[in-house]
Parts: structure tokens; C-alpha cells; sequence
């Protein structure tokens, strides 16, 4: 499926207009643009909008809506709206109410924060989560931006929009600078905006943490205090007694039967049945035993070890597979062996990475991570064997998370992501997709 064809924000122009324009925006199957006219009783897809202050704002935020990824779904910051939300933009009274953020390699378009629709004569239609290629993303706002310009070079707007593109091409170009103001935009920053001595020391810190490692740091504790969390991760995790062996993942093969456009989800439970198969449990509750061979660590250790990171923002780990130190936050024995599954996760979904972290971040990795973590522990195929999953009780959830020995958000979980409870909000969404 070409990035054409499943993801297109286009503009076009009325015979005699410079800047004003028809615009969609269309994701997958999901017409993000499509409005009701109730007065004329029709229904297009397509907006009218300055076309030139659309593609300011795009220019404006362009490195914030390409790697800045969102914090908290209730309550994100006034700043934060003006950079992602596009009904922020100028030059338009009726844009759609669509957010436009980073997960990592992809870009989510969600529904606003608070109003899914716009009321009045001309409403748009109610629009679920969806997500595209980071890479396709780039290439069609190339392409609209280029397009455009063709058409409003000649305007004031164009002339200022021409410059900002400029600014930003040579940006990209620019290895060093590129990756200056991606992490700036993971932070939460706007260029030149983020304290140089905090983007410094972040970037000293890639020798141990990797320039993935860092940016997923960033993402995790957006802010000034980015690079004092993570040397005190660092540090909490140098101080850890706990050693675990990741090396199994390596043993996966990864020739799941998935969709080009898998999630995070799908990948995850896929590597979570392939490893279970490879330790020969392929279904039922994973014993602390299993746990043992799996991490090659006593489970008595395991579980009564210090949870040095218990006060800081995220948990992390350091060394190669064989032997990695973590520093743990959770302490109750269900809430760490979900923590260490995660740990698991994040070798399978990093595979070169000798450093990696376990935060509340909605990045794609983070959410791999959780998925993994659900479906090795609580297989979706064994739940429906011990729960009505079409009248799931609260008090039979509680017997299921007993069961297989995991928290009673774990089974709620999976049957919000199968379809059998419904999305309580955006949030619980966008970890689906």
C-alpha cells in the first residue's frame, strides 16, 4: 500500500483563488476531513481553509508534530495543543478537530482533547485513532507543501512559508543539526527554545544510553529535568543486585503472518506466543520457575530485590544480553513480573540496544513493551478458556488476574484491545493502534 493511497493530505484550489482551498485529509479508510452541511443537507470530505496557513502551521510545528509525542491524554498543556492540535492553526474557522503527534516511527491522528466534533451548521464526523508511517508522513507533507507553494509562491504568506520550508530543508540535511532539534522536539521544545546545558547533557549521555536510548528518556520525562532523570536512572541501575540474562530473545525468529501495517499490539503477541513456544509453555499461567529459566535468575531474588528506581520517573536497564542490570520500580510480586516481562519486551522490540528504559511514555517501544508483557503472561487464548469474555464481571476478572498471577488491569486490558469492552478514552485507544 502506497503512502499515496493510504495516507493523503491534499489541497485544491477553486478557479480564481490564491490561497483559499478544498482540503482533506484522509488516513487509511478514515476520511479525518469529512463534515456534514446541515443547512445544504450534503456531506464532503473536504474542508475550506487558507491553504497557506495550514502549511505555516505545519512548517511551524514541523519538527514538534514530527518526534514530539503526547504526555497525557486529559490534560495536556495549552503549549502542547498550540503545536499539535490543527484547529489551533490560523487562517481557517472550521478546521478539523484532529490531534497530529509522534509515537516514534509513526504519526497518530487522534480526536482533539474534549470535543470530537464541531457543532453548529457544518459538523464533523466522529473519527477513530489512526496511524501512519513516519517516513510517509514526511513524504506527503512534502508534497502538499510543494504543491502549495506552486500555487501561492506569488502571495505574502507564500513568499514567508517559502523561507520557513528553506529553514527547515537545511535543517534535515544537516545530520547534527537534524538530530538537535529532534531531541529538543522530544523534550517538548520548540528550536533553539530547550536549555542548551540540558540538551548537552543529554547528548554526553549517549555513550552509555545511545542516541535511541536518550530520546526515549526524553520522551519518558519531557522537560528541563530530562537529563537529571535519566543519570539518576543511570545511576539507580548501576546500584541495582538485580542480573538478568536476555539472550532468549535472540533465539525468535520473527516470521509472524502479520499485516504491513501491524501495530505494536499485533507484533507483541506474536513474539510473546513465539516465545512461549520456544520455552515449551505454550499455555497456562508462566510458574516462577519458568520465570527463572527464562531470566536465568533465582525468582527469590528476583522478587525481593531493592527497587532502586522506585522514586524516579522510569525504570531502566544496562549491559549486553547475557547479563543486563535493572533497575526495577514495582515491589508487589504481580507488578514485577510484569515489569520484567517488560524488560523481556523491550530486548525483543530493540535488538542492538545495550540500554533501554521502562516508562508510562506512548511511544511505540513503551507500547510494545505492555503488550508483550500482557500477552506473555495472560495469553488471550488461555483468558477465554477461564472467563466469559462477552460478560466479564469485575469479580471475574479478579479471578482471571489471580489466575495468571497479573494485576486485574491486565485483563481488562486485553478485552478492551479484542473488542469486548469499549474504549473508556483516547488514550486506551491510541495504545490499541
Amino acid at each position: 500500500m502506497t503512502s499515496s493511497s493510504y495516507f493523503k493530505f491534499s489541497a485544491a484550489w477553486p478557479k480564481g483563488s490564491d490561497d483559499v482551498a478544498a482540503i482533506s485529509l484522509r488516513v487509511g479508510d478514515r476520511v479525518i476531513s469529512r463534515i456534514a452541511d446541515t443547512e445544504k443537507q450534503t456531506v464532503r470530505d473536504y474542508f475550506r481553509a487558507s491553504s497557506t496557513g495550514l502549511a505555516l502551521w505545519l512548517a511551524d510545528n514541523w519538527w514538534r508534530l514530527r518526534w514530539e509525542t503526547i504526555r497525557d491524554f486529559r490534560f495536556p498543556s495549552v503549549d502542547w495543543r498550540l503545536r499539535h492540535e490543527l484547529n489551533s492553526a490560523s487562517g481557517g474557522a472550521l478546521w478539523p478537530p484532529v490531534m497530529i503527534f509522534s509515537v516514534g516511527d509513526r504519526i497518530a491522528f487522534a480526536p482533539s482533547v474534549g470535543k470530537n466534533v464541531v457543532n453548529g451548521p457544518q459538523s464533523y464526523f466522529e473519527f477513530k485513532v489512526g496511524m501512519v508511517a513516519a517516513d510517509e508522513y514526511e513524504a506527503e507533507l512534502d508534497r502538499l507543501f510543494e504543491a502549495v507553494l506552486g500555487h501561492c509562491a506569488k502571495t505574502v504568506d507564500g513568499k514567508a512559508l517559502e523561507t520557513s520550508l528553506g529553514q527547515i530543508a537545511n535543517e534535515r540535511r544537516d545530520p547534527e543539526l537534524a538530530a538537535w532539534r529532534r531531541l529538543e522536539a522530544c523534550l517538548g521544545f520548540d528550536p533553539d527554545a530547550a536549555p542548551e546545558e540540558v540538551i548537552d547533557a543529554l547528548i554526553k549521555m549517549e555513550d552509555v544510553a545511545g542516541e535511541d536510548g536518550v530520546e526515549e528518556a526524553a520522551h519518558a520525562q519531557p522537560g528541563a529535568s530530562s537529563a537529571q532523570s535519566l543519570s539518576l536512572a543511570i545511576e539507580a541501575t548501576r546500584d541495582s543486585e538485580v542480573e538478568v540474562d536476555l539472550s532468549l530473545a535472540d533465539s525468535l525468529e520473527r516470521e509472524w503472518s502479520l499485516p504491513g501495517y501491524a501495530s505494536p499490539w499485533q507484533m507483541a503477541e506474536a513474539a510473546a506466543a513465539e516465545l512461549r513456544a520456544i520455552i515449551g509453555v505454550p499455555r497456562g499461567l508462566l510458574r516462577h520457575e519458568v520465570f527463572e529459566d527464562v531470566f536465568k535468575a533465582r525468582w527469590d531474588d528476583l522478587k525481593s530485590a531493592t527497587a532502586t528506581a522506585r522514586k524516579l520517573p522510569y525504570g531502566a536497564r544496562i549491559g549486553d544480553r547475557k547479563k543486563s542490570r535493572v533497575a526495577l520500580q514495582t515491589q508487589k510480586p504481580h507488578d514485577r513480573r510484569f515489569e520484567l516481562a517488560r524488560q523481556f519486551g523491550d530486548a525483543v522490540w530493540q535488538t542492538e540496544a545495550d540500554f533501554g528504559i521502562i516508562s508510562r511514555s506512548k511511544t511505540d517501544r513503551q507500547k510494545f513493551q505492555r503488550a508483550f508483557a500482557h500477552s506473555l503472561l495472560c495469553p488471550f487464548d488461555d483468558l477465554q478458556l477461564v472467563l466469559d469474555v462477552n460478560d466479564a464481571t469485575p469479580e471475574a476478572m479478579q479471578a482471571a488476574a489471580r489466575r495468571f498471577g497479573v494485576h486485574q488491569s491486565v485483563i481488562r486490558n486485553q478485552l478492551v484491545y479484542k473488542g469486548y469492552l469499549p474504549f473508556e478514552n483516547t488514550n486506551e485507544e491510541t495504545e490499541a493502534a
